[in-house]
């Protein structure tokens, strides 16, 4: 095998960690549905909020998982800060009761609160995978 098939197919070492940061950000979003431990759907103020919390629970993650599949590590990079800014507004906002008319459950507030965590790992992990990729290649 040649160097640049080494290359394309093995990932550097921050793509690594967004990536299980990635996979951690969408089995906690995932675990943070109905489906999962979330009981006050029936409390929602607005229905614009499921679909809020789908997309920064479920999608942008599973989006930034996909890319740095098909080796997009620049479109990674973006989509993890963006979830991260995302998800800073969350926690805060759930507890201000923002989404909901109810205070959320200490298994949601404690996911939240993780998930805070996993942003702050998106911020510098996503950056940094999105850097290594403008230094790897060439300016055309």
């Amino acid at each position: 095998m040649s160097s640049s098939s080494n290359t394309k197919t093995s990932f550097g070492n921050a793509e690594r960690v967004l990536a299980v940061l990635f996979g951690l950000g969408f089995i906690l979003g995932f675990l943070l549905t109905p489906l999962g431990v979330e009981t006050r759907m029936n409390e929602l103020r607005n229905p614009a909020f499921a679909g809020f919390f789908i997309t920064v629970g479920l999608l942008i993650p599973l989006a930034g998982l996909v890319s740095l599949f098909l080796r997009r590590p620049k479109l990674a990079g973006v989509l993890a800060v963006i979830d991260a800014a995302l998800l800073f507004l969350t926690a805060p906002a759930d507890q201000a009761r923002f989404f909901f008319t109810v205070p959320p459950p200490p298994a949601v507030t404690a996911g939240e609160y993780i998930l805070i965590l996993v942003g702050i790992g998106y911020i510098l992990y996503g950056q940094r995978v999105y850097v290594e990729d403008l230094c790897r290649k060439p300016n055309k």
